[in-house]
């Protein structure tokens, strides 16, 4: 029996089986079927032949294209299956096809492209991490230019929120939980949410920019601002410090 045949006809065998079911047994039907149900039924050869066939069928780490060369790459935990295990980088693809990471994990509350220039939010590392705290990161609001190195700008977009609001800026950055980039009638629109329990300090507030201002900012933080590694990434960037 060639190799082929011998495989399917071990499918066959459970095309008989699963049309056991809810129908009556006269309308139960013998269809030619290809399932796997019955894989691990399968001699030890056919089996790896077949599990590497299906490997080489697959996309480990899919790819998303964005607008402007941008794009998301996927990293599935392959110790555990569930999507939420999956880590997310950011990275620009330049027209001659070269790749550039920008930053290694999303925190995944989405990008605002906007020409040649990328607003995302990334998980940044605070700690060394070890054994007891593996994922001691916090998301950071961070722009690029791509090629050049991010930006991270949560500071200075809280100072700026700061002066506008007229709250404390050292509370701000003590306070600062999170921030969504959202695009809203051509502006950039930053959601902030703080850990407060006081009665004088939102939970949540929102800074609208327009493009001209994300670029001072971006200027500001170029040129004012040092050069830092993760330390978990060891991925550079660029940040300026209050």
């Amino acid at each position: 029996m060639k190799l082929n045949d011998k495989i399917f006809s071990h499918f066959s065998v459970f095309q008989r089986r699963s049309s056991r079911g809810n129908e009556a047994p006269s309308k139960r039907k013998l269809e030619p079927y290809v399932g796997c149900y019955r894989i691990l039924k399968l001699p030890h050869f056919l089996l790896v032949i077949l599990c590497a066939g299906l490997a080489g069928c697959m996309t480990p780490n899919p790819v998303t294209p964005l607008s402007g060369g941008y794009e998301e790459k996927g990293h599935p935990n392959r110790s555990t299956p569930a999507p939420a295990d999956t880590r997310v980088s950011f990275q620009y693809r330049a027209p001659d096809g070269k790749i550039t990471l920008i930053w290694p994990s999303l925190y995944g509350v989405g990008e605002v492209i906007n020409g040649d220039v990328a607003i995302f939010v990334g998980d940044k590392a605070y700690l060394q991490p070890d054994a007891d705290t593996p994922r001691s990161v916090k998301p950071r609001l961070f722009a690029v230019r791509s090629p050049a190195l991010p930006l991270d700008i949560t500071d200075e977009v809280l100072w700026r929120w700061s002066k506008a609001t007229g709250k404390d800026f050292a509370k701000a950055l003590d306070r600062f939980s999170t921030i969504t980039p959202l695009e809203k009638n051509g502006r950039l629109e930053l959601q902030l949410e703080f850990w407060t329990e006081e009665k004088d300090w939102p939970d949540k507030s929102t800074v609208q920019l327009d493009w001209s201002q994300v670029s001072g900012i971006m200027r500001e933080v170029k040129e004012k601002g040092a050069l830092r590694q993760d330390p978990r990434w060891n991925t550079p960037y660029i940040e300026k410090r209050f």
